[in-house]
């Protein structure tokens, strides 16, 4: 049996879902959101290394139906915390300026690698 490589892009559009548009960093900074509030944890939006296999079916279509009717206010309920931490990051991002960066570069650069690099305890 010959083995078949798909991009995730592929897969989607194979499945009839194109994958959406995001506008530059926009994925990043929601992954990092997401990352911050937990919200796609399994206490939010079940565990779903063991809820695809229970599903059983093929069409994504009909998984989406499928989660959705098990799982009603999962997504919203991610979204809303993801939501809240764009909105703290916002907030942190609009008070960072030149000053601050450097202060953390230096820090970085200078104290965190000295610190874990140096044989000193």
């Amino acid at each position: 049996m010959k083995k078949v490589s798909l991009t995730f892009t592929e897969m989607a559009e194979l499945l009839g879902q194109a994958p959406p548009h995001f506008p530059k960093y926009v994925t990043q900074i929601l992954n990092l959101a997401n990352q911050n509030a937990q919200g796609t944890r399994p206490k939010v939006v079940g565990k779903l290394a063991d809820i695809v296999p229970e599903y059983g079916g093929h069409s994504l279509r009909e998984w989406a139906e499928w989660y959705l009717e098990r799982y009603p206010m999962a997504i919203e309920m991610a979204a809303k915390k993801i939501e809240s931490m764009v909105t703290n990051l916002k907030d942190a991002i609009a008070r960072i300026d030149e000053s601050m960066i450097r202060v953390w570069v230096e820090d970085l650069v200078v104290v965190k690698s000295f610190v874990g690099l140096s044989a000193y305890p």
